[in-house]
């Protein structure tokens, strides 16, 4: 399935703006950003809602401890879903590891950066606290 334009550039570039410069946003004020500039379209909507539903049904599949046995990977530019309790192709069970490996890594990037931000944050309240309280924050 082609990908679709959902937002017109500038309008994505607004929004994104927005949030950037927006320490914290609730889900809402973002969707009332992007209502006035979505372009629908049904078929495609329902396409993507499947898309969604099979995301969902694969992703509930787990083995007998509760650990997910189904991924979903591209290997040759194709899009799969693999069990990898199932599979016997080592190139399908390459593609799911080298997806889990890259959002793993991404997770830890992340991981990192919002702790390194909430240290800065609460150093930074640390010394305005100690700032107050010596009477130079008035």
């Amino acid at each position: 399935m082609a990908k679709t334009r959902t937002l017109e550039s500038k309008a994505r570039e607004m929004i994104q703006q927005k949030m950037m410069e927006s320490g914290e946003m609730e889900t809402e004020e973002i969707m009332d950003l992007i209502r006035p500039h979505y372009l629908f379209d049904p078929a495609v909507a329902r396409e993507q809602a499947i898309r969604r539903k099979a995301h969902q049904l694969a992703a509930q599949i787990r083995d007998e401890k509760g650990v997910r046995s189904v991924f979903a990977c591209k290997v040759d530019g194709i899009s799969m879903y693999v069990n990898i309790d199932e599979s016997h192709n080592t190139q399908n069970l390459r593609g799911v590891e080298t997806q889990l490996a890259e959002k793993l890594e991404g997770l830890k990037r992340s991981s990192y950066k919002a702790s390194k931000r909430r240290m800065e944050v609460e150093g930074q309240m640390h010394m305005d606290l100690d700032k107050m309280a010596q009477g130079e924050g008035n």
